[in-house]
């Protein structure tokens, strides 16, 4: 079985703060070491007359730059995911990585990214619900709503997916 390791929205638009720039080195560096067989990497885009424009008037992730992953990551990444909500689990999410892991589902994939509240979230717990093992690499996630924020994210998560898939050591 293959060790995945999926990077979420770590893009320009979201490395807004110090806390989520120095995330997104952390998780740049833990690619670079390649501990993983196979890294994805998800591009948040947010459209025009998304949800996110319609109900919340958020207009951040329009532009190519804000859109454009942190650093070097789009170069050291196997795949990169495009994604217009919240989350990338999906069948076609699902055929991708089979057609990664010898055309067998992975029992397990390994979780970091932005922001721990949305994304993280709701991504760990579309994995836990395929039947997926979501592990939540917590020290290489962060939130732009700041430190309550991120830990809500690993409150919310360890209820849904349960604690021992929060993994709070470095890889």
């Amino acid at each position: 079985m293959k060790k995945i390791l999926l990077v979420i929205d770590v893009q320009n638009g979201f490395t807004r703060t110090p806390k989520t720039v120095e995330t997104a080195k952390k998780i740049e560096q833990l690619v670079e070491e390649k501990t993983f067989d196979y890294v994805l990497a998800t591009k948040f885009i947010n459209q025009k007359k998304s949800p996110y424009d319609r109900f919340m008037n958020w207009q951040e992730l329009k532009t190519e730059k804000e859109q454009e992953l942190f650093g070097n990551l789009e170069n050291i990444v196997d795949k990169v995911i495009p994604k217009y909500i919240y989350t990338c689990i999906d069948s076609s999410f699902i055929e991708k990585i089979k057609k990664q892991n010898d055309d067998n589902v992975p029992t397990e994939i390994y979780l970091c990214g932005l922001d721990t509240d949305c994304c993280v979230l709701k991504i760990a717990t579309d994995l836990f619900e395929q039947g997926i093992r979501p592990i939540v690499l917590s020290e290489y996630c962060n939130s732009n709503g700041g430190k309550e924020a991120h830990n809500a994210g690993i409150k919310c998560m360890e209820r849904l997916i349960g604690k021992h898939q929060i993994v709070k050591i470095q890889i």
